[in-house]
């Protein structure tokens, strides 16, 4: 406001409260504490430089949004692919095992059937050592009668 203008209002300020019945030093006070807060209020010119600067803010806080909101896809993006890659990698590593299990089991049911095939050569010696141990110990009995 132009000066001009802040010494018509405080005129016209002083003229209303003096004619609703105040003296003249509370007229003063009233007036000097209306002038201050009305000093203090905002102008359309305030308010819209205001207005400017909180939209040119907003339009800031919506790119930054935009790029955390790229960065987070991307972040996702990333982190599936590494969720699939282990499990590509386990489920690799789970059928290798499989498989090496697997190659064991025949491997040692190969050794159960050479133990078995060793178990009945070692019966079969056994069953022809046993005549022969017979035939010994009686030799020996009756060369010890003599």
């Amino acid at each position: 406001m132009g000066s001009h203008a802040v010494e018509s209002s405080r005129r016209e300020t002083r003229r209303r409260l003096e004619k609703a019945g105040f003296r003249t030093n509370q007229t003063e006070a009233l007036v000097e504490m209306i002038t201050s807060r009305e000093e203090r209020l905002a102008t359309k010119e305030d308010l819209a430089s205001v207005r400017t600067e909180l939209k040119q803010d907003i339009a800031e806080l919506r790119t930054t949004v935009a790029k955390n909101a790229t960065r987070i896809e991307g972040l996702e993006r990333a982190m599936e692919a590494l969720r699939q890659e282990v499990r590509d990698r386990f489920e690799s590593f789970r059928q290798e095992i499989a498989t090496q299990m697997g190659g064991l089991r025949s491997e040692i049911d190969g050794l159960r059937g050479e133990l078995r095939m060793v178990k009945w050569i070692l019966g079969g010696m056994f069953a022809l050592m046993v005549p022969m141990l017979g035939g010994i110990i009686g030799i020996a009995l009756q060369l010890g009668q003599r």
